[in-house]
């Protein structure tokens, strides 16, 4: 992955990266509101099925300053799990993770449900 990465405009510098993950932190808004984008990876075994696996999360929190001026993370994150074997695919994941987006995002087979799932908390 490249140290430095822009999403959706916003440029994001890799503050650190080691074996447990990464850091990368935009800072447009000022540095102490930033808006941060984690990236890490680990080994697991499901518990179910005892098939080892990977757990890979993608984060991204944006600081905001609040009505008392203290400064407070809205995050949201995926995790996505997979077995470790040949068979599963990188279409296999992304078909997954396009549910998801699919069910948040307006346009074509989007679902546009953000505002009735985060906002009027409906199940």
């Amino acid at each position: 992955m490249n140290t430095n990465l822009t999403v959706d405009t916003l440029s994001f510098n890799q503050v650190f990266s080691d074996k447990a993950g990464s850091l990368r932190r935009e800072v447009s808004r000022g540095p102490n509101i930033p808006t941060e984008m984690k990236v890490a990876h680990t080994d697991y075994v499901d518990s179910s099925t005892k098939l080892k696996g990977k757990r890979s999360l993608l984060r991204f929190d944006r600081y905001i300053e609040l009505a008392d001026n203290t400064i407070a993370p809205i995050s949201a994150y995926v995790v996505v799990t997979h077995p470790t074997d040949s068979a599963v695919t990188s279409a296999d994941i992304l078909a997954v993770v396009g549910h998801l987006l699919n069910t948040l995002s307006t346009g074509g087979t989007g679902l546009d449900l953000d505002d009735e799932i985060f906002v009027n908390k409906e199940q």
